[in-house]
Order: C-alpha cells, then sequence, then structure tokens
C-alpha cells in the first residue's frame, strides 16, 4: 500500500510517494504546504533528509530503494542518468551513444520525460546537442534552477 508525503523545496511542493521502504515517485505538486509532512518512517525521514541536504548543498548520495516503475528500457536510461555527477550535464545524443544507438535519442528523450523520481534521477541534467535546455517534467525554469544550484559551471550554454 502506498502512502504520499509532501516536502517544501525552494522549488515549491514535492509529492513523495513510498510503499514498504521503496521509493516510488517525487514529482511536483500544486499542493501547498506552510511545513514538510512528518512521518514515523525512517526510511521516508531519510528520504527527507537527502533532499534537505540536496537542497542546501546542490548535491546527495543517492538512496539505494529506489524502485522506479517503468520498462527495461525506461529503467535502462534511468540508470545511465543516475551516473552523471552533479554540476555535470550530458546532452541526449551523448547517452544514446552511451546506451550503443545513436539514433535512441527520441526514445532517450521519452523515457526521461516519463521518470518518476524526479531530482534523486537527475534527468535535469540532460540537455540538448546545441546547449539549449529542453525537457522537464517540472519545467524549464525549475530544470535551469536545479543545473545553477548545482553548479553546473558553463552557464552560458544554458539557453532557454
Amino acid at each position: 500500500m502506498s502512502q504520499t508525503y509532501f516536502f517544501k523545496s525552494p522549488l515549491g511542493t514535492l509529492e513523495i510517494v513510498t510503499s514498504e521502504n521503496q521509493l516510488l515517485s517525487i514529482q511536483f505538486s500544486n499542493q501547498i504546504i506552510l511545513q514538510n509532512t512528518s512521518s514515523s518512517s525512517s526510511f521516508v525521514n531519510s528520504i527527507f533528509q537527502l533532499l534537505t541536504t540536496y537542497f542546501e548543498k546542490g548535491t546527495t548520495p543517492l538512496p539505494q530503494n529506489l524502485n522506479p516503475l517503468g520498462t527495461h528500457f525506461q529503467k535502462k536510461v534511468w540508470a545511465l542518468v543516475q551516473s552523471i555527477p552533479a554540476g555535470s550535464c550530458y546532452t541526449y545524443k551523448q547517452l544514446a551513444l552511451q546506451l550503443g544507438d545513436k539514433k535512441a535519442v527520441r526514445a532517450l528523450g521519452s523515457a526521461l520525460s516519463k521518470n518518476p523520481i524526479l531530482i534523486l534521477i537527475p534527468c535535469h541534467r540532460v540537455i540538448g546537442t546545441n546547449g539549449f535546455l529542453t525537457g522537464y517534467a517540472g519545467g524549464l525554469d525549475r530544470k535551469k534552477w536545479l543545473l545553477e544550484h548545482e553548479g553546473f559551471l558553463n552557464q552560458k550554454s544554458l539557453l532557454l
């Protein structure tokens, strides 16, 4: 049985869905909350701590209990994206080449658009080959904020 929690971030409310010590989803929500939802679960509290650390410092260790629901290809893409270090960006083309198919750019983009665990599976670190910020479920303004927060150095390439 899944449970939903809310986390107040600098970018708005995050809706966190867990089930039996598995993180299923982190998505931006239109809910307005005044403070973070409390939990008696040490697992949920650890997710809150990861997010707090991320928003304070721009980096965070990746949790071990991610359980994103998706196809085999989507999970492969999400696992690859988790290897992109904070402060770095890869292009869709670079990731497609790493997957072994330079023509997989659109499929890769589609998989990233379905990422159920935003921020911790950092699909915001993927940009267009031309340096443009393209596609992000949370919106391009949030994508730009996240990349700047992480210290992405090549700010001139962040074109909206």
